[in-house]
């Protein structure tokens, strides 16, 4: 692996597992909400083995475990142990005896060929070193006739659109170029995501899109929902200076998105389902 492949594992190691206790916890539940349409999308059937990558706080796993059923399994993989302590935690207070999660790299999973009937991924393609060794090891661990079904937010997404144009000017250089990387891919197109999963060898690849308009409380909820996803590690950049001035500009330009009940935000995701017919 590169050494720049090795800085953004690192990188990613670090802000999620500072994230882990307070992930998709703040505010309107968003990967929540795009994770059960997800698992809808992935048509899961009772009794099916199925991995979610990069579980997070099991914003797929748990809507997958309730779709498999007693009958089935859900194994969940995440590369951060704080992130696999708090799932794991939160498997355990529902009493879920068909759910699990374990630490373990994307890049190199320890299970067997052909062990799984749906593998998913949501939100999460993008972080990878290595994007196309993971879809490969997806293919390998699905049983002919599974099926894949990954999460991407759209490159036209307004929520990311407008909090990369707000906070761009208070990033320190050459950093800033980071909230928007130029060379790594981040799937965010259709043709992006069809092209990658055809290399891995799936077929009968469908594309959808979706969207929702979620709605903040206030501006410091939508402030602090940053610093529990992925945007957190741009703002950890910052200067304390530097980052109250980016928050009040954050504050003044909410007002524009105000309304009677708060703060609406729209996010627009890409969801891709793929074939191993091999």
């Amino acid at each position: 692996m590169t050494d720049e492949g090795n800085r953004k594992r690192e990188e990613s190691l670090r802000v999620f597992s500072h994230a882990a206790s307070i992930y998709d916890r703040i505010g309107p539940g968003i990967f929540s909400h795009f994770g059960q349409r997800l698992v809808d999308i992935a048509e899961i059937a009772a009794g099916a083995n199925v991995l979610d990558v990069a579980a997070g706080r099991g914003a797929l796993l748990f809507p997958a475990a309730a779709k498999v059923g007693s009958n089935g399994h859900v194994t969940g993989i995440d590369f951060s142990p704080d992130m696999v302590r708090e799932t794991a935690k939160d498997i355990e207070s529902r009493k879920l005896r068909h759910a699990e999660i374990r630490q373990m790299d994307a890049e190199q999973m320890t299970f067997s060929d052909a062990s799984f009937d749906r593998v998913l991924c949501g939100f999460a393609l993008w972080m990878f070193a290595e994007p196309a060794r993971v879809l490969q090891e997806f293919y390998r661990v699905l049983r002919r006739s599974g099926r894949v079904a990954l999460s991407t937010w759209a490159a036209d997404n307004p929520f990311q659109v407008w909090c990369y144009e707000v906070l761009r000017p208070y990033v320190p250089a050459p950093a800033s170029s980071g909230l928007t990387p130029k060379d790594d891919p981040k799937f965010d197109t259709p043709l992006q995501i069809k092209t990658a999963l055809q290399r891995a060898g799936f077929a009968d690849i469908q594309i959808t899109v979706d969207e929702k308009e979620f709605v903040y409380a206030s501006e410091e909820q939508y402030w602090q929902s940053l610093w529990s996803a992925g945007i957190r590690r741009q703002l950890e950049k910052m200067t304390p200076a530097v980052l109250e001035k980016a928050k009040s500009d954050v504050f003044q330009k909410l007002q524009t998105v105000k309304r009677p009940d708060g703060f609406h935000k729209l996010n627009r995701a890409l969801f891709a389902v793929g074939t191993k017919t091999a």
